[in-house]
C-alpha cells in the first residue's frame, strides 16, 4: 500500500506517531551456588622444581571425578555455564546516510551559503574517519527554485539577437545559464538541484541532467560538486523552507518516476541541514511539520537527525538583527525532533555545529535499526 502524502495531513490535521519499546535478553540463566571439596596440591621440591595443583569434584549421582588440566594451577569455583552465547547487536546505519539540504536562495542568503560551504569538509572528515564504507546521498533543495523566472526568455538568445551577456537583458545576471537547458524537475518544488542559475550564484549545470539529482559516493569530487549545488545565490525569491523540505519526501516525488528516485533509502540514517529564515509561507504548524518528516522514516525518531539554522531575534541576546515578529517557526521545527538542533544563522562560523551534529549523526548510526 503506497505511503500517504506528506503534505496533505499537514494541511489537514497532525499525524500521530506511534512509538514502542523493544527488549532484548542475554540467555544467561541463573546458576545453583555450589560448594567445592579441599584442593588437593603437591608442594614445590626445594631445588625450585614447579608445583602442580589439581581439583576433582564428585558428582552428585555418580561420583565421577574430573581431573585437572595441564595448567599449573586449575581455578576453583567456577560453574560451567555451557558455551557463551552470541549477544543480538544492533544493525546500525552501516554508514549509509541520506543528507537532505534545504538552503534558502533569496537575498540575504548568498554569505550564508558560503559558511555552511566551509564548514562541510570538516563535518564530512568527521564522518569518513569512522566509516569504513562511508555510503552517502547528499541532495540540495532550494527553499524557493533555482532559477530566476524572469530570464526565462533568455533561452531565446540563440534564436534571436540579444543584448548583453546571459539575463542581463532583461535584469538578471550576465552569467545566467542561458546556454543551459533547465529540465522539467527543475521548475518542482522539492526536487533535488542539478543546474542553478541566480544571482552571485554557480550558474551552471553542476550534476548531470540525466542522473540522479543527487550526490553519491561514486562521485570523484564531493565538495566540488556540493559547492556547486549549495551555491543557490540570493535572489528577489520567497524562500518556503519548510515546504521545500516536505516536498522533497514525498512519495510521489521519491518513486521511480518521481524527481528524486532512489534518494531515501529505508535503511539509511535521514539528516536534515535548514538554513533558512523566517517561514510564513508553508501551511501547517513546526509540530505537523515534524510529523510528516518522521513518517518518511516509518515513525522512528532515532532514524532523524536535525539542524537548523535561522533567524535567532526571538531569543535573549540575539546574533541576528531585525526585529522580532513573534517565535521562529524554523526553530520550533527544530525543537521538534528528539535529536533536532537549532543555531543562529548568523553565527561567525557554522563548524563547531556540523560538527555536533556528525558527532550525533555516529551515536544514532550505531543504534539504528532498519525497518524490516
Amino acid at each position: 500500500m503506497p505511503r500517504p502524502s506528506l503534505l496533505a495531513p499537514v494541511a489537514a490535521a497532525s499525524l500521530a506517531v506511534a512509538c514502542g519499546d523493544s527488549s532484548a535478553t542475554t540467555g544467561f540463566t541463573t546458576t545453583p551456588s555450589t560448594t567445592m571439596p579441599p584442593l588437593s596440591t603437591s608442594g614445590a621440591d626445594s631445588s625450585g622444581g614447579s608445583s602442580t595443583t589439581s581439583t576433582s569434584t564428585g558428582s552428585g549421582s555418580g561420583g565421577e571425578d574430573s581431573t585437572a588440566g595441564s595448567s599449573g594451577t586449575s581455578m576453583p569455583g567456577v560453574a560451567d555455564v555451557g558455551s557463551i552465547p552470541d549477544f543480538p547487536t544492533t544493525p546500525g546505519c552501516k554508514g549509509k546516510i541520506d543528507f537532505l539540504f534545504v538552503l534558502s536562495s533569496n537575498e540575504e542568503m548568498a554569505y550564508k551559503q558560503v559558511q555552511l560551504q566551509e564548514a562541510f569538509p570538516e563535518f564530512v572528515k568527521i564522518l569518513e574517519a569512522d566509516f569504513a564504507d562511508f555510503d552517502y546521498h547528499v541532495m540540495v533543495v532550494d527553499a524557493s527554485l533555482p532559477f530566476l523566472p524572469s530570464c526565462d526568455i533568455c533561452y531565446s538568445c540563440s534564436q534571436v539577437m540579444c543584448e548583453g551577456p546571459g539575463c542581463s537583458q532583461w535584469d538578471g545576471p550576465p552569467d545566467y545559464p542561458c546556454s543551459e537547458i533547465f529540465e522539467e524537475c527543475t521548475g518542482v518544488y522539492g526536487a533535488g538541484v542539478t543546474i542553478v542559475g541566480n544571482f552571485d550564484a554557480s550558474n551552471k549545470r553542476c550534476l548531470p541532467a540525466d542522473g540522479p539529482r543527487f550526490i553519491t559516493k561514486d562521485d570523484p569530487d564531493l565538495k566540488g560538486t556540493f559547492e556547486c549545488i549549495s551555491k543557490l545565490g540570493a535572489g528577489p525569491k520567497e524562500p518556503k523552507a519548510a515546504r521545500s523540505m516536505l516536498e522533497a519526501l514525498e512519495p510521489e516525488i521519491l518513486s521511480k518516476w518521481g524527481c528524486n528516485k532512489g534518494f531515501l533509502r529505508p535503511d539509511a540514517l535521514l539528516a536534515i541541514v535548514i538554513v533558512a529564515g523566517e517561514d510564513g509561507l508553508t501551511p501547517g504548524t513546526p509540530a505537523e511539520w515534524h510529523a510528516a518528516v518522521l513518517e518518511a522514516k516509518q515513525g522512528n525518531e532515532d532514524a532523524l537527525v536535525t539542524l537548523v539554522f535561522s533567524h535567532d531575534r526571538d531569543l535573549p541576546d540575539p546574533k541576528c538583527e531585525g526585529p522580532v515578529a513573534g517565535a521562529n517557526v524554523m526553530r520550533l521545527f527544530a525543537e521538534e525532533g528528539k535529536h533536532g538542533r537549532f543555531a543562529s544563522m548568523c553565527e561567525p562560523s557554522y563548524v563547531p555545529f556540523m560538527k555536533q551534529m556528525a558527532g550525533t549523526i555516529l551515536e544514532q548510526c550505531s543504534v539504528f535499526i532498519p525497518p524490516q
